[in-house]
């Protein structure tokens, strides 16, 4: 039988029965020293143990802190510094030829109280006479009115005229009570016979009632940022609280004319309406006449009332270019000024193009441990109409980018901007964004970039110490 253990020492004291005294006494103290021995290596053991997780304790707290210093200089900005380069118009070739002397080019003589000239394309303002001034707007209105029928509803629906739609005067399409018409029979009637019955009708189809609609107005003019303009009623006859801007007209009818119903509307010349109980239909002639005074017309809207005026929101295109331009309040010459307005814009001004949103221009660093990348990029077309006897100073552009931004950073978040024009009231400057998002990474990984980086550091360093290496 065998009485030994693991650790070679025998469980029974006195293995022989046969030994002396002394012997077993012997053998108890070696036992006793083995057993002490036993208990000092188990102690190192756990000492070493012990002075191992602290150390990995220390240096996992020392990386800890050296992280976050580091990471806490580098996101203090003190590295954060713009670079810039110059960027030429993509079309700079073409410049030369409609380049014209400075100073060359005069602005037309518009009597009316306030005007505006916009390229929708660009978003550039031509020309802008009190273009903010707060004016009645007469049925420019329905412009808002159309706009949202479209957005709100389908042309297929139906709905019957009410006797409050039907009751509505001045500029008519000869509503009666409960005739039945779809939406899209009123809006040509709202849009070319300019027919304020219409309106009030489509108010009430959209929104249930007049009132109602005219909430739904307001919350899209503060959607659209137009923030010279309120709505009192569909139709815009002249009302307390009733009023746009040119400038805010031009917006509205550049956001409109991107709808294709409303484009085809507002080009219609001429429009027929049935008419239950009479002998033929309702023939009603665009009340815009610049479609057939203008051959690039392609339309917009006429008002009047005593209070606004004659005004005219005019649409042209020619060449490729379509400009909008508002006139309010402009006596018995508005369609003239129209006209040299958009005579003005489309001969005297040239675009000029530099990149296109999304296009890549510059670089931008991202975080630490590890180090991303973003693209810096237009945050829309790049891409200005100038005058033309001002396109020197839009031949070069100046971009500004930063070097380096902290994590994280999202899509769109400003890193720059493009910066052109004639210095004072002419210069633009136009954000650059970020292209993509890019988040802080998980620790562990941010752990083993620093790693890796500081290997590479010290790496570098052994290089440049040790000749030859």
């Amino acid at each position: 039988m065998d009485n030994s253990n693991d650790n070679g020492l025998t469980d029974a004291p006195y293995p022989h029965v046969d030994l002396t005294s002394e012997e077993r006494r012997r053998l108890t103290e070696r036992r006793i020293k083995e057993l002490r021995a036993r208990k000092r290596r188990q102690q190192r053991a756990a000492r070493r143990r012990r002075r191992m997780i602290v150390s990995l304790s220390c240096i996992f707290l020392a990386l800890l802190f050296l992280m976050a210093a580091v990471s806490s200089l580098a996101s203090s900005g003190e590295d954060q510094h713009y670079l810039s380069a110059r960027l030429s118009a993509s079309n700079i070739g073409s410049l030369d030829e409609l380049s014209k002397p400075s100073g060359s080019v005069t602005e037309p003589s518009i009597p009316a109280v306030a005007a505006a000239l916009l390229d929708p394309a660009t978003g550039d303002m031509l020309y802008l006479k009190n273009a903010d001034q707060p004016l009645p707007m007469a049925s420019t209105t329905k412009i808002m009115t159309g706009i949202l029928a479209l957005e709100k509803s389908s042309l297929g629906e139906t709905t019957t005229i009410s006797d409050g739609a039907s009751a509505v005067g001045e500029s008519s399409a000869w509503l009666e009570k409960g005739e039945t018409l779809t939406v899209e029979q009123l809006l040509y009637a709202v849009l070319v016979q300019s027919a304020n019955d219409a309106a009030a009708a489509l108010a009430e189809h959209v929104a249930g009632s007049q009132e109602a609609f005219v909430a739904l107005m307001n919350e899209k003019a503060a959607e659209l940022g137009l923030s010279n303009t309120h709505f009192a009623n569909p139709h815009g006859l002249d009302a307390p609280g009733h009023y746009t801007s040119a400038r805010d007209l031009a917006n509205l009818a550049a956001y409109a004319m991107r709808n294709p119903d409303f484009r085809k509307i507002v080009s219609a010349r001429t429009f027929q309406l049935p008419w239950p109980g009479h002998p033929g239909p309702r023939v009603f002639e665009n009340h815009n006449k610049l479609l057939k005074l203008y051959p690039y017309a392609t339309g917009i809207k006429t008002g009047y009332t005593s209070q606004a005026g004659k005004c005219l929101v005019a649409s042209a295109e020619k060449d490729g270019r379509e400009l909008v331009s508002v006139i309010l309040n402009g006596g018995e010459s508005y369609w003239d000024q129209t006209i040299s307005l958009m005579e003005y814009g489309f001969n005297d001004f040239a675009r000029v193009e530099y990149a296109y949103a999304g296009q890549p221009l510059a670089e931008v660093e991202v975080g630490d441990f590890p180090r991303k990348r973003v693209n810096a990029v237009g945050s829309r077309d790049l891409v200005f109409t100038v005058r033309r006897d001002r396109l020197d100073a839009y031949r070069e552009a100046d971009i500004s980018w930063l070097n380096w931004v902290p994590y994280p950073i999202a899509a769109g978040q400003e890193v720059g901007y493009l910066s052109l024009g004639e210095e004072g009231a002419g210069e633009q400057r136009i954000s650059l964004v970020s292209d993509a998002y890019r988040n802080r990474p998980s620790f562990p990984v941010r752990v083993l970039a620093f790693i890796a980086a500081a290997f590479s550091r010290l790496l570098a360093w052994l290089k440049w110490l040790v000749p030859g290496w």
